[in-house]
Parts: C-alpha cells; sequence; structure tokens
C-alpha cells in the first residue's frame, strides 16, 4: 500500500485501487473519513425490440 497527503486529503493506493480519504487533526488523535463516491444501478435498460 502506498499514499500520499495532499492538505487535509489522503489518496491511497492498495492492489492497483485509489481510495481517498478525509483528514481530520484532532486534540485526541488524526482520523480518516473514507472519501465514498457511489454509483447505484437504478434499473435495467432493455435494448430488446420485440
Amino acid at each position: 500500500m502506498s499514499g500520499f497527503v495532499t492538505e487535509k486529503k489522503v489518496v491511497c493506493i492498495v492492489g492497483g485501487e485509489m481510495a481517498s480519504f478525509y483528514v481530520f487533526d484532532m486534540p485526541h488523535g488524526v482520523y480518516l473519513r473514507l472519501e465514498i463516491k457511489l454509483v447505484v444501478k437504478a434499473a435495467h435498460r432493455s435494448d430488446d425490440s420485440g
């Protein structure tokens, strides 16, 4: 796993996949929150003409 920090964001590459995290520097520790890019398939589109 590799990663780098830009301002308050961390980008990590794990097994060829990239994940982004927001960084929160709190008095009792540093926390990461996953940046979620959510894609949802809402319906199936049929290309069948018949």
